[in-house]
């Protein structure tokens, strides 16, 4: 999770000074570098002392290190994306020529994100997990179980049968795999150790269980926890939007990347199985167009 959505994370979490100094910072992210710290405890009712703290609660040493290293987050992102937000990516008054053309920048720029955040050696960690396991499973909460289903869909496809935990369920799928077995958790944030699936993560350690994390950007608990994390694009708030569609965008490259790294550790054999099968599920449909036509 990147510094502004911990950020934001405070508004709704506290409803305290730490709230208010969040509030600030969230509506004045682009210019905080006109404001001294006298302006900000003035504006936010607080005292020096408790910006101080407020930094410190965010692992900084102290205010300065603070907001020098959340500028430089905002002028990253502003020199390397466009000046489309990926919360509120369109407005009331946009034409759906518009709306196309903003939802496409924004979602190609999430794959674009992902793809730089990917570690070559990492990946070939997951892979190696997922081809040396017996059963694979995916645990997530809606809608990265939903998300995950497309994955489990082309698995399938070369024969590799992959499950995905229904609403409910994560925690029977979690608790009856062993050291034999792969689980691919997903969740932004990754942080809340009472939510599934970041509960059940002890339980598989425990059992030896081949762990795989996809989550965001930045220091939580799934990241602690487990060896082989890939990168969620983190660039959209936590609540202020209108939809997922960039965080949603790069968990499904994540999969497909997932997917194709599969798929190449034994390519030929893998080809021929979905050709064959894909020739086999073909032709009875064509079948039945010829009857049609007769």
């Amino acid at each position: 999770m990147k510094l502004l959505q911990k950020i934001e994370e405070y508004t709704i979490l506290y409803t305290d000074s730490r709230s208010q100094i969040a509030e600030f910072i969230m509506q004045n992210k682009n210019k905080l570098n006109q404001y001294t710290m006298n302006d900000i405890s003035q504006q936010t009712y607080s005292s020096k002392a408790t910006l101080v703290r407020f930094a410190k609660s965010l692992g900084f040493s102290g205010w300065t290190e603070l907001i020098r290293t959340l500028i430089e987050e905002i002028r990253y992102e502003e020199i390397h994306y466009s000046d489309i937000s990926p919360n509120i990516p369109f407005d009331r008054n946009d034409s759906f020529s518009e709306i196309i053309k903003k939802i496409a920048t924004i979602q190609v720029e999430s794959i674009h994100d992902t793809a730089d955040r990917f570690d070559s050696i990492v990946l070939e960690k997951a892979v190696d997990k997922l081809v040396g396991a017996n059963r694979i499973v995916v645990l997530g909460m809606s809608p990265n179980n939903l998300l995950a289903q497309l994955f489990r869909r082309k698995m399938i496809s070369i024969g590799k049968i992959v499950e995905v935990a229904a609403p409910g369920e994560t925690g029977m799928i979690a608790y009856s795999l062993t050291n034999r077995d792969a689980a691919i958790l997903i969740s932004y944030a990754g942080n809340d150790v009472s939510r599934e699936p970041m509960k059940f993560i002890p339980e598989m350690k425990e059992k030896g269980v081949k762990l795989i994390g996809i989550t965001s950007d930045g220091n939580n608990y799934m990241r602690k926890e487990i060896d082989t994390v890939l990168t969620i694009s983190s660039r959209e708030g936590l609540y202020k939007k209108i939809s997922s569609f960039s965080t949603e965008e790069s968990i499904l490259f994540i999969l497909n990347v997932l997917y194709a790294g599969y798929f190449s550790k034994d390519y030929l054999n893998n080809y021929s199985y979905k050709l064959k099968n894909a020739t086999r599920l073909e032709e009875p449909r064509r079948i039945r167009q010829l009857d049609l036509k007769e």
